[in-house]
This record gives structure tokens, C-alpha cells and sequence, in this order.
């Protein structure tokens, strides 16, 4: 059995903590910047039964990001993302969430060829909580 070794630029993201409504609105900003393993048309929705749900997506952070994301969904939680990939394509993931949220840092373990983060994201922007 062979494993396929996935390009430099590709992170894989898991989504949990969070309302299907809160994981449309994160998604919605990741899907609007980078191209992803997932279908417009594929929302997320809840698994049921009381257990956990968690969404994951694979993104291509190659090539230049769109800059038209649309509005950015309010959070009615505080959803927790895991990513892990390259370093560079795990950064450019970051830049885009904070540019749509302010981003809570709960923990990176960094190697030479990967990285794993996972954050805390809140409705709003580290500037717009600044703001007077």
C-alpha cells in the first residue's frame, strides 16, 4: 500500500467546537480564498444523534488567494480550527483568518517540513476589537 504524498501547498483543516452555521461562515471565508476538495453546494450540516460534529477540507493555498470573499458570517461561538501542512501554506491560512476574525492561538507544533496550529477564532477582526 502506497501513501500519496499531498503538494507542499495543500493543508488539511478540521473544524469542530461549532454550530453548522458558525462552520458555514469560517469555511465560507477559506473556500472564497483558496481552492478546496469540497462542493460549493456542500454545507455544512449537523451529524445528529447528540455526538460531536467535526467538517474537514482540504485547501490548495497555491497560487495567488482571490481578495473577494464576501461578508464574513457573524460568529455565534467560537469555533476551533486544526490545521496542519507546510509552513508556508499553514501561514497564508492564518493571514486569511485573521484578516476575517480575530484569531486566539492555542497551540503550534512546528517541524521542518510540516506544522500543526490550532486556533480559536471570535466574530470581528484584532483591529476592529482595537478600535475606540
Amino acid at each position: 500500500m502506497s501513501v500519496q504524498q499531498l503538494p507542499a501547498s495543500t493543508v488539511h483543516v478540521m473544524l469542530g467546537d461549532c454550530s453548522a452555521a458558525d462552520a458555514t461562515s469560517v469555511l465560507a471565508v477559506l473556500c472564497g480564498r483558496f481552492a478546496a476538495d469540497r462542493e460549493g453546494a456542500d454545507e455544512p450540516h449537523e451529524s445528529g444523534g447528540g455526538r460531536p460534529t467535526v467538517w474537514t477540507v482540504l485547501f490548495d493555498t497555491a497560487g495567488e488567494p482571490s481578495h473577494d470573499a464576501g461578508p464574513v458570517g457573524e460568529l455565534s461561538g467560537q469555533p476551533v480550527v486544526e490545521a496542519q501542512g507546510g509552513p508556508r501554506a499553514t501561514q497564508r491560512l492564518r493571514e486569511v483568518l485573521d484578516a476575517a476574525f480575530t484569531v486566539h492561538e492555542l497551540g503550534t507544533e512546528a517541524g521542518d517540513q510540516e506544522v500543526q496550529m490550532r486556533l480559536r477564532l471570535e466574530s470581528g477582526t484584532a483591529d476592529e476589537t482595537r478600535s475606540p
